[in-house]
């Protein structure tokens, strides 16, 4: 569950379900947009099943979960309990940073072949 500050920034895109490195990148963009500073990243969450690799990306105090490294449908989540995150695992990833229109058209482009 998204806590209220990153809720009311991501309302528009809590409805999809992007790749993992898609949510990312748009994560990434709508931060950089506003003028955030904020940092990608690879690491080992635990989760029931297990420890899985996912993307994440550090913004202020707030871990944004983007899905496991090989999903390809995730909603965009919040990592609530920090003990959940393997720090020896945490790598640093340099994304890409897009545009909101390059955001626009890779939503539209997800949207367009998960209906074919």
């Amino acid at each position: 569950m998204l806590s209220k500050p990153l809720a009311s920034i991501f309302a528009p895109y809590l409805g999809l379900n992007l790749p993992a490195f898609d949510n990312l990148k748009l994560v990434v963009a709508v931060l950089t947009e506003l003028g955030e500073e904020c940092h990608g990243l690879e690491a080992e969450v635990c989760f029931d099943n297990g420890q899985q690799t996912a993307y994440l990306v550090r913004w202020k105090k707030h871990f944004i979960y983007c899905g496991r490294t090989n999903s390809y449908a995730n909603s965009i989540d919040e990592v609530s309990n920090l003990d959940d995150i393997n720090p020896a695992s945490i790598k640093v990833l340099q994304p890409p940073v897009l545009s909101m229109q390059q955001i626009s058209f890779m939503c539209m482009e997800n949207a367009h072949f998960d209906h074919c």
